[in-house]
C-alpha cells in the first residue's frame, strides 16, 4: 500500500503531528494552503538551532518513508498512534491495515506492559482486583469487586470470582484490548491450588506456530493444579475451544506435602507451567505436551520469599531478595531433568531504593542514590515482566518496578500488595 501524504488530501487546515515540540517525537507540521488563490505558504515555527533536523515538514518527506516512521513508534505509549490515525484518512487505512500491523508487531516483538494489577482491600472487609494504567490506555473496566488476579500471559488475564459480585463464574478469563470475556466452572478442589493462562497452541511440544503478539481473542488453556492434605497432587486443563476440562493427571509429592501459593505468580518456559508450592518450598512442573507433572527444588542457596519467573538467557528463573541485595538464579530444562542445576547469575544491590519518607513520583524513570540499607523484611520480589526483563519488589515505599539491563528504577505504586500481576499486549488502531 502507497502511502499519501496528508497535506494532499487536507489542504485547508494546519495539523500539528502527535508529539511536536519533542525533539525524539519527529516534529512535522502540515502546511497551511491559504485561501482565496494565495500561494500555498509553508509555515513552520523556527526551531532552537539543536533541533534544526527535526524540524523538516511533512512535505518534504517521501511518501515511502511515513510508513517507516509510523512503524517505529514506540508501542509503550498507544497514544501516539491513536493520534497519527487521525490524521486523515490515508493514515487511518494505514494504520489499521492488519499487513502493517502484522508488521508493527514484529518490529517491536515485545508486547508493552499497559498496567498492572494487584488485589486492594476495601472497606467492610471487601476486596478487589484493581487494573493500574501505566500508559494511555484505558480498560473498560478498571476494578473487578470480589476477584482475585491470578495470572496473566498472551494479552489475557485471569481471575477468580470469589463472591460472585462480578458474574456467576468461579474463574473468568478477560482480554482488557478486546473488552471480551469467557467464564468457567472450576473441577473439584482439594486443598490449595494455583491456575495459569496462556495461548492454546503454547502447549505444543517443541514450540508452536504462533508469536503470541495478537492471539488475546483466540482460543486459550487455562491450566489448573491441586493437592490433597497427603501430597498428592494433580492437574487438569480448561481448553476454550471444547469448553470442557481434560482428565486428571496425579503425581505422589515425595516429601508428601506439596500446598500450593495461591498468590505467586506462575512461570511459562517452553510448553512447561512452574507452579510455587509454598509449604513444601518446592517447585511443581507440568508438561503440557505429555500431561506429566514433575517436581523441581529451589535454589539451595536461597533464603525467604522467592518467586519463579523465565529466566533471561533461557530456562527456569528464580529471584528472591536477601538483605539489602536481589539474588538472580536460572535454571535450564534439558531431556533429563534430574541432571539439571541451579545457577546464580546475577546478584543487584538494592540499598539505593528510597525509604519510605522519601518522595519519588510515580511511573517515572529515577536515578537513585539513597544510601539507607533495607533490611530483609523491608524488600520483597512481588512480580515481574516477561520479556521486559523487569523485576517488581515493594518496599516500605511501595512497590517499585526494576529494569535488569538498564538498573533504572520506576516507583509503580504506593500500594504494598503481595503479588503484582503485569498485563502486556499491543493496543494498536486495529483494536479500536
Amino acid at each position: 500500500m502507497k502511502l499519501l501524504s496528508p497535506h494532499r488530501h487536507r489542504p485547508s487546515s494546519q495539523i500539528e503531528a502527535p508529539g511536536a515540540g519533542k525533539q525524539s517525537d519527529l516534529p512535522i507540521l502540515v502546511p497551511n494552503l491559504k485561501r482565496r488563490g494565495e500561494s500555498a505558504i509553508a509555515t513552520m515555527a523556527t526551531p532552537p538551532p539543536t533541533k534544526r533536523l527535526c524540524g523538516r515538514l511533512l512535505l518534504d518527506l517521501p511518501d515511502d518513508l511515513i510508513p517507516e516512521i509510523l512503524l517505529r513508534l514506540p508501542p509503550h505509549d498507544p497514544g501516539r498512534l491513536v493520534r497519527c490515525s487521525a490524521v486523515c484518512k490515508p493514515w487511518r487505512r494505514f494504520l489499521t491495515d492488519p499487513a502493517f500491523l502484522r508488521r508493527y508487531r514484529a518490529f517491536h516483538r515485545v508486547p508493552p506492559m499497559l498496567g498492572f494489577l494487584f488485589r486492594l482491600e476495601i472497606a467492610d472487609s471487601r476486596f478487589l482486583a484493581r487494573f493500574v494504567r501505566t500508559t494511555s490506555f484505558r480498560p473498560r473496566t478498571l476494578d473487578h469487586a470480589g476477584c482475585y488476579v491470578r495470572d496473566s500471559r498472551h494479552g489475557r488475564i485471569l481471575f477468580s470470582n470469589l463472591t460472585a459480585e462480578e458474574n456467576d463464574y468461579d474463574l473468568f478469563v478477560w482480554s482488557p484490548v478486546t473488552g471480551e470475556r469467557w467464564g468457567l466452572y472450576m473441577p473439584s478442589v482439594f486443598n490449595e491450588w494455583n491456575v495459569a493462562v496462556l495461548c492454546a497452541a503454547a502447549a505444543r511440544e517443541g514450540g508452536c506456530d504462533c508469536d503470541h503478539l495478537n492471539c488475546h481473542g483466540g482460543p486459550f488453556l487455562v491450566a489448573f493444579m491441586d493437592t490433597d492434605e497427603d501430597g498428592m497432587t494433580y492437574a487438569r486443563v480448561y481448553y476454550s475451544e471444547t469448553g470442557a476440562w481434560s482428565d486428571a493427571t496425579y503425581a505422589q509429592h515425595p516429601n508428601d506435602l506439596a500446598d500450593m501459593d495461591m498468590m505467586d505468580p506462575i512461570a511459562l518456559v517452553g510448553n512447561r507451567i512452574y507452579f510455587p508450592a509454598a509449604q513444601s518450598k518446592t517447585i511443581v512442573e507440568y508438561d503440557l505436551g505429555h500431561r506429566k507433572l514433575a517436581f523441581v527444588d529451589p535454589p539451595s542457596a536461597h533464603q525467604g520469599h522467592g518467586i519463579l519467573m523465565p529466566a533471561m538467557g533461557g530456562g527456569l528463573g528464580f529471584a528472591s531478595v536477601r538483605g539489602s541485595r536481589l539474588y538472580l538464579w536460572s535454571r535450564e530444562t534439558g531431556s533429563d531433568r534430574t541432571a539439571a542445576a541451579w545457577t546464580q547469575s546475577r546478584v543487584l544491590e538494592l540499598n539505593t531504593l528510597p525509604n519510605r519518607e522519601t518522595r519519588v513520583p510515580l511511573n517515572q524513570p529515577t536515578a537513585l542514590g539513597f544510601t539507607e540499607i533495607l533490611m530483609e523484611e523491608d524488600v520483597t520480589v512481588v512480580g515481574f515482566a516477561e520479556g521486559l526483563g523487569v523485576i517488581f519488589v515493594r518496599t516500605s515505599a511501595g512497590v517499585f518496578a526494576i529494569n535488569l539491563e538498564s538498573g533504572q528504577v520506576k516507583k509503580m505504586s504506593s500500594r504494598r500488595p503481595d503479588v503484582v500481576i503485569p498485563y502486556m499486549s499491543f493496543y494498536t488502531p486495529g483494536n479500536f
